[in-house]
């Protein structure tokens, strides 16, 4: 954010926040410290009986206070809510700027693809309804408050209404116009200038009083430029234009319908339960929103799953492609987990519900969808920039235009406006605003359809340009289902077996496994990272890593894990990890790229070792969860633009540090996970991969849409072929309107 913008979005006065994580005296300094660091407060006091913090800003951003708090380690109570305001895709970046001014107010995302705004708040310090309130002075714009679901109140059905309107009245506005009954022509074009367009006049007013231009400044003025001064020549007896103004706006309108239309196809949410209603195994109805964790549900044949939860009676066939994207059903039957918005093929179900309301899978899905919905790339940013000097260069070019066809080449008052009014109807901003949220928005909801999650739009243009991918191994590269080889003494190896029964670790599972003897284990010690110690049947046992087993015993042994019975190596175990038949195909794909390729692992074994030979990349081996970000951190630092692959809960901090956070999990707590992306499986980053060129691609391809339509249609309009190619108003008009249904119709094609 540049300087000017921080300056914009300055908050004055006093905000009182709920701090989260206090629990003493030195908690509080900490707290007070770290606001009192941000540049712009003049003092903060910290309560921690309430836990709230009363802070007095003179000149700063709330925003920035919260991640100071955030940053010392502790959290803020905030709310989210989504909002739906009438805008123009140009306008988000404005609106943005403009929500965020509101005290109170965190953060403000704008989606210009289907008008809705999501805003961070301080419970606090304002609520929803006066935020709702506020937005409306702010910006002028009509504001819908959107509860804890993306509402699809569709806008199709009031431009369908005006379009319906328009033609109503343009077609006899025509006839009397053609027919020299210019006075009725003139009754039969007022709803449509009044009505059907009000829409734009209301927009550009709302421009007016916010100091700025859009669209709907240039319908409006090229419409009632044409009107008006029809007016007037009605009135001294000249040509009149009602034709022309209704036209136009029939034409837009004919254009804006189709756009609205495909914008909110594209926006369609991936599965919402919102209308779902649950059958109670008592027998009453509910919404899906009520239902609690406990509850019992009846799911019949052919019925939506209204909530996340386990099967306690029944059987039957569910698709579940709104998870992994595969739409062959699974079998269900009693202890399996079901999910909410997956739907019963056939059979009969009663679900004792774990998971509901905005804790379902579904739910946290819409929400991370809608997050990564209002990404802005950068850019974007010169996208802006070129949007907000576009109207007032249009509305100059139009005006340069009438004085050139009246006072340089002579042409009368009548035809030059004609020209200028062409010119003023042929320019169309919106396609610059779409280019970019449109082709995210596609991409981030098919690949929520494929159990791919994306929470940080950005990310989809930044993983493009990944030259390097560190891969976690157990799990992501192997199937983390370890199998065991043991040598040596068998009572050794049944000791071994014993003892590792003690321990939770993955490796001790595997061991536990090969014997089922009954021993007696006494004295158990665990030593993090290296082995574990006990008496079983009165021997001294140590298993553990060769290293750390070798510095207790006396003996040699070859394996990954030795066994130390009464201070000599006995046996031995060789640890084997098969690799995933799709991280095969994944690492290969990614060699034909030219991409560097790490795998980093704890794992000190020499399957660790055998895996990166089989697949010819560099590993890393021995390395705890902070070493493997330090990794990351430091391709990072050397200038490399790093994807970490792993674990979205244990490999966290890594995720957090690279460029691109990739989290692999099957798992249905989306919450729970770090990460940018979240995919089910290590073979679905070559559908990202694809998607994110895919991407990439069509909001390039958007803008150059934009950019060259406007640039052949403009010079058209203003005449600059007449006579041998005109463009007459109403048809730079319909021209116009098209622009904006040529980028929504190329972002949905997948080619």
């Amino acid at each position: 954010m540049s300087k000017e913008e921080g300056e914009k979005l300055r908050i004055k006065k006093e905000e009182e926040l709920k701090v989260v994580g206090m629990h003493c005296a030195t908690c509080v300094s900490t707290v007070s410290k770290s606001i009192k660091s941000v540049k712009g407060v003049k003092d903060a006091n910290v309560n921690l009986a309430s836990g709230i913090a009363r802070v007095e800003i003179e000149n700063a951003r709330l925003k920035d206070i919260v991640e100071a708090i955030k940053k010392a380690g502790y959290d803020v109570v905030t709310q989210k809510i989504s909002f739906k305001v009438d805008i123009n895709p140009e306008d988000a970046r404005k609106i943005e700027e403009k929500v965020e001014e509101i005290k109170g107010v965190i953060k403000a995302s704008v989606n210009p693809t289907n008008g809705y705004v999501i805003v961070e708040f301080n419970p606090y310090s304002i609520t929803s309804d006066e935020l709702a309130e506020e937005i409306y002075k702010k910006t002028g714009h009509k504001v819908t408050k959107v509860k804890s679901e993306v509402t699809n109140k569709s806008e199709v059905k009031e431009m369908l209404e005006r379009l319906i309107i328009a033609w109503i009245f343009t077609i006899p506005t025509l006839y009397f116009q053609y027919s020299g009954l210019l006075f009725i022509a003139f009754l039969t074009s007022i709803p449509v200038q009044f009505y059907a367009g009000l829409r734009y006049h209301l927009g550009a007013y709302r421009a007016l009083k916010n100091k700025t231009a859009n669209m709907d400044t240039l319908v409006s003025l090229s419409t009632n430029v044409a009107w008006f001064y029809s007016v007037y020549a009605l009135i001294v007896h000249q040509q009149v234009f009602f034709d022309v103004a209704s036209l136009l706006i029939s034409f837009i309108l004919i254009g804006k319908t189709l756009e609205a239309y495909l914008k909110e196809r594209i926006s369609v949410q991936i599965t919402s339960l919102k209308e779902v209603k649950a059958t109670l195994a008592d027998g009453r109805i509910v919404k899906a929103s009520e239902l609690k964790v406990g509850d019992e549900i009846i799911v019949k044949s052919g019925e939506v799953i209204p909530a996340d939860g386990i099967v306690d009676e029944g059987s039957g066939e569910v698709n579940e492609s709104i998870v992994n994207g595969e739409s062959l059903p699974v079998k269900k039957k009693k202890g399996d987990a079901v999910i909410g918005g997956s739907t019963l093929i056939s059979g009969y179900l009663k679900v004792y519900v774990t998971r509901a309301g905005e804790r379902t899978y579904i739910s946290q899905v819409v929400e991370a969808v809608n997050q990564a919905q209002t990404a802005r790339l950068p850019i974007q940013n010169l996208v802006d920039k070129v949007a907000s000097i576009f109207t007032p260069l249009i509305i100059g070019i139009s005006a340069i235009v009438f004085v050139v066809w009246r006072f340089i080449l002579g042409y009368s008052t009548e035809e030059s406006l004609l020209f200028s009014v062409a010119t003023l109807a042929s320019a169309c901003p919106c396609p610059f605003g779409l280019a970019t949220p449109l082709a995210v928005l596609t991409s981030v909801n098919r690949l929520a359809k494929k159990g791919i999650i994306v929470r940080n739009g950005e990310s989809l243009e930044t993983l493009k340009k990944v030259d390097t991918f560190i891969f976690d191994k157990t799990g992501t590269i192997t199937e983390g289902k370890i199998s065991v080889r043991a040598e040596g003494d068998k009572d050794a190896i049944s000791y071994a077996s014993a003892l590792e029964k003690m321990s939770n670790h993955t490796v001790a599972k595997a061991i536990s496994s090969i014997s089922n003897g009954s021993f007696e284990v006494k004295d158990f010690t665990e030593f993090p990272g290296s082995g574990v110690y006990g008496k079983v049947n009165g021997h001294d046992v140590i298993v553990g890593k060769r290293e750390f087993v070798l510095q207790n015993c006396e003996g040699e042994g070859k394996g990954d894990v030795l066994v130390c019975v009464d201070g000599k190596v006995s046996a031995s175990f060789y640890l084997e990890d098969k690799i995933r038949e799709d991280a095969v195909k994944v690492i290969e794909h990614l060699k034909r790229m030219g991409k560097r390729i790490i795998i980093a692992t704890g794992d000190t074994s020499e399957n660790a070792e055998k895996v990166g030979k089989e697949l010819g990349v560099e590993v890393i081996k021995g390395l705890s969860a902070d070493e493997k970000a330090e990794l990351v951190k430091s391709e990072v630092n050397k200038g490399r633009i790093v994807a970490f692959i792993g674990d979205g809960v244990n490999d966290a901090i890594a995720l957090k540090e690279a460029n691109v956070g990739i989290a692999i999990s099957s798992g249905t707590d989306i919450a729970k996970y770090a990460g940018d992306i979240i995919i089910p499986k290590v073979g679905d980053l070559l559908t990202l991969l694809e998607y994110s060129k895919l991407t990439v691609r069509k909001i390039k391809e958007n803008l150059a849409w934009a950019f060259g339509y406007n640039s052949i249609l403009v010079p058209i309009a203003a005449g600059i072929l007449y006579p041998t190619l005109y463009l007459p108003p109403e048809y730079a008009a319909l021209a116009m309107s098209m622009d904006s249904v040529a980028v929504s119709l190329w972002s949905l094609v997948k080619i």
